[in-house]
């Protein structure tokens, strides 16, 4: 991750205008500029409804579109469509989201779980934008979003261990947006799958031949994950066995005391006290 990069540049604000940007691409990476004929956006408001408008395209090839209907707030999903000089259409994603800035909405509990596991990872990248370098690559969204498709997959995780479970994401909060002691437990188990993830998008990677300047080779990327995964799997299954010993209705052990002091006493007056839990 570029240092200083902001990395909430699709926030906007209630009814403020949008400036939405796109770049396109094809199989040999950007197009010329020259190729560049025209670009439309057309954007999925938060009620589902669409509209198409006519973008600018800017001297480098970028596609412009100043979208001033921002007055719901939400996700709002934009799809940029390149017009090429040889006929040819090129897509691409470039989504945002308008907010309230003086009534945020109460965060739900999976967003509150994906900020959980989002914190420990944004961190941890070096693409130029957010998520890991193949976000540059495959162009696939890799952000704080993407962190609720595996919450399921750590739940999962929670619940087979012994004794098996049936718990739910509202277990880990008392109401929406209010989190127990036990949120980390599953925003940890939700982490390790993200890591596994990452693990294996990093498998395919080409062997560096003929070249002095490696600094790029991120060969080596599968094995850096895989001594963070064995680092933070560690301490998430040290917790997971003390959170599951709640469920294996052990109740709460007792203790019978008694005093050495007794030995100084009558024989009838030490055997009164024996065994009644107290001295």
């Amino acid at each position: 991750m570029s240092l200083g990069f902001d990395r909430e540049v699709d926030l906007i604000n209630l009814n403020d205008t949008a400036e939405v940007y796109a770049y396109p691409f094809d199989k040999d990476d950007r197009p010329e500029t020259d190729d560049v004929v025209s670009v439309s956006f057309t954007v999925q408001k938060p009620d589902n409804t669409q509209v198409t408008h006519g973008g600018m395209v800017m001297d480098d090839g970028q596609g412009l579109l100043r979208f001033n209907d921002t007055d719901l707030v939400g996700q709002y999903r934009a799809v940029a469509t390149f017009t090429l000089l040889d006929g040819q259409k090129q897509s691409v994603r470039s989504d945002f989201e308008v907010i309230d800035p003086f009534n945020p909405p109460l965060a739900d509990t999976t967003e509150v779980i994906a900020h959980a596991v989002w914190a420990k990872l944004e961190d941890c990248f070096d693409a130029e934008d957010e998520g890991p370098w193949l976000r540059d690559v495959t162009l696939n969204y890799f952000n704080e979003r993407k962190m609720k498709d595996f919450i399921a997959a750590g739940l999962w995780q929670i619940n087979e261990l012994q004794v098996p479970t049936k718990l739910t994401v509202d277990y880990f909060f008392t109401e929406p947006g209010l989190p127990t002691a036990d949120l980390p437990l599953l925003a940890q188990g939700v982490l390790l799958e993200v890591i596994r993830h990452l693990m294996r998008a990093y498998v395919e990677q080409p062997t560096v031949m003929g070249a002095n300047v490696v600094y790029e080779d991120r060969r080596d990327y599968l094995q850096r994950w895989q001594l963070i995964y064995q680092m933070e799997k560690e301490q998430y299954d040290k917790n997971l066995a003390f959170f599951k010993r709640r469920f294996m209705g052990l109740g709460t052990s007792k203790l019978l005391l008694d005093t050495k002091a007794g030995r100084l006493l009558p024989a009838p007056m030490r055997t009164r006290t024996t065994g009644r839990g107290y001295y």
